[in-house]
């Protein structure tokens, strides 16, 4: 929701919770569940998003999908709240080994992110725009930066479009960087210099300047 107006200043309380422990975890339960992404994510009821914090959704995406796929039933997980509202300390049972888990794990963080380059005319040190869009469904493009001109400062290689079936045709990824000063316009009078802002951002949302 980058760029978005009405949601007032940042909780940098917030932020930092997310790093907590208890954050931590509750992402990896729902990176070991299996199908959780930014675009399930978004598929929540608005109000429930807004209303949640961070790593709430993620947890109840998580259940969402277990018990979609028969892991876990209501039941269960209603019992296991109950459970957890008198004795916080308390431990579910276990349907994975350590060795599962970690099974799990390396094969998240050793899947390659990116393929080889789909074969762009795009170079590094290119001048691009992002295109002026509002596209629907799960996209990756922050709403702050769409018209403004950038320089493409990696190729990255190619994957397919954000929120698009995994079999769909992939397209290529460049790291862009924008200069704040075209973002946001020259803050030096109230102490802050400028700086460089890199994105990674796929073709589609590119154009020449």
């Amino acid at each position: 929701m980058g760029g978005m107006h009405g949601f007032g200043a940042v909780d940098t309380d917030a932020v930092e919770s997310s790093h907590s422990p208890l954050g931590t975890r509750a992402q990896v339960i729902a990176m070991l569940s299996g199908g959780v992404n930014r675009a399930t994510l978004e598929a929540q009821d608005p109000a429930v998003y807004l209303r949640s914090h961070y790593h709430d959704r993620w947890l109840t995406c998580a259940e969402g999908r277990l018990v979609d796929e028969g892991v876990l039933s209501d039941d269960q997980l209603e019992h296991w709240r109950e459970v957890f509202e008198h004795d916080n300390a308390a431990t579910p049972p276990r349907t994975l080994s350590d060795k599962g888990v970690e099974g799990l794990i390396r094969s998240l963080t050793t899947t390659p992110l990116l393929h080889d380059p789909a074969g762009s005319l795009l170079l590094e040190g290119d001048r691009v725009r992002v295109r002026r869009m509002a596209p629907r469904g799960h996209h990756r493009c922050p709403r702050y930066i769409r018209g403004v001109v950038g320089v493409i400062e990696r190729a990255l290689g190619s994957d397919v479009l954000p929120g698009e079936p995994a079999d769909s045709q992939r397209e290529d990824y460049f790291t862009v960087r924008f200069d704040s000063v075209d973002l946001w316009g020259d803050r030096a009078r109230d102490g802050e210099p400028a700086y460089d802002l890199y994105i990674d951002l796929c073709e589609s949302y590119l154009e020449p300047p």
